[in-house]
């Protein structure tokens, strides 16, 4: 840990500490300094090996996770435990970064909002999770990234409320509808060609574009699994996540456990949610196609 801001005037033991797990020694001494730059202090730096000991008796501790390749059993273990911590904590515990490729073994044991997932964040990405995983329960200031964290929310929030109290309150859904699977692969289409001709970030609606989505997944009774779901919603990886999280909680979404494979849960549409969907195809192919 090289960082040594000069300009910090309170006493480092009063920091919020800080538990750092990886593999890799010289980027645990990399994000070290990140962390304490951020304001925090880190009390144990290890190898993710020996994670489960190091956090037996460590409840409501705030966590730094840097994941490179997958551990296996041991990481699952660990997955477990930091996502049964946020849901007693009741706020931002805990920070795992990782690769691509490991999006679907995380995402598996992760439900709770509480941890944070960061797929190679760039840029303050990283900065401005740690600002909120630092700040005092509950938050004392408004930055801008607790700001959006909040947006989200409520945006998540007003979509779920106007879905249905019960799925049996709308008219029956007739699933395999081929018409409307062209309609969905249809506008999803358009939805990415504008992609070609505008800024893609002038049009970024990952709420959308993740129902559309799953409703053509639901529609062609294929499975999505979290990763796949990343690259849909046409945003970063981190972002989507953040998303598909926040929906989840609100109901939009659910998670199912692959059958084949119990290291791996897919996404798909809460019943209200594909209700809401079909009646709104139904809405839409009056204006495609109007009857006369």
């Amino acid at each position: 840990m090289n960082a040594q801001p000069a300009d910090i005037l309170y006493d480092r033991s009063c920091a919020p500490a800080v538990l750092l797990f990886g593999d890799d020694a010289a980027r645990r001494e990399r994000l070290a300094d990140r962390i304490i730059l951020s304001g925090g202090r880190v009390t144990a730096s290890e190898p993710i090996d020996t994670a489960a000991d190091r956090l037996d008796g460590q409840a409501g501790a705030r966590i730094v996770v840097d994941l490179r390749e997958d551990g296996g059993a041991a990481l699952d273990g660990l997955l477990m435990w930091l996502d049964a911590q946020a849901g007693r904590v009741g706020r931002l515990s805990t920070l795992i970064l990782t690769p691509p490729g490991l999006i679907d073994v995380v995402t598996a044991r992760i439900a709770d909002i509480g941890v944070r997932i960061l797929v190679d964040p760039e840029g303050g990405e990283l900065e401005a999770a740690l600002e909120d995983l630092l700040a005092p329960p509950p938050p004392l200031t408004s930055d801008s990234s607790r700001e959006e964290e909040q947006r989200l929310s409520d945006e998540v929030g007003l979509i779920a409320r106007r879905l249905p109290p019960s799925a049996q309150e709308a008219e029956p859904m007739v699933e395999g509808s081929a018409t409307d699977a062209r309609l969905v692969q249809a506008m999803l289409r358009l939805r990415r060609l504008r992609g070609q001709h505008f800024v893609p970030s002038l049009f970024a609606d990952p709420a959308w574009d993740i129902l559309l989505d799953l409703m053509g997944a639901r529609l062609g009774r294929r499975s999505v699994s979290a990763s796949s779901l990343c690259i849909a919603a046409a945003v970063p990886a981190t972002t989507a996540l953040r998303w598909i999280a926040h929906m989840t909680k609100q109901e939009l979404l659910v998670r199912r456990p692959d059958p084949r494979d119990g290291r791996r849960v897919f996404i798909a549409l809460s019943e209200q949610a594909a209700v809401v969907m079909h009646n709104y195809l139904a809405a839409a192919r009056r204006i495609v196609a109007p009857a006369g």
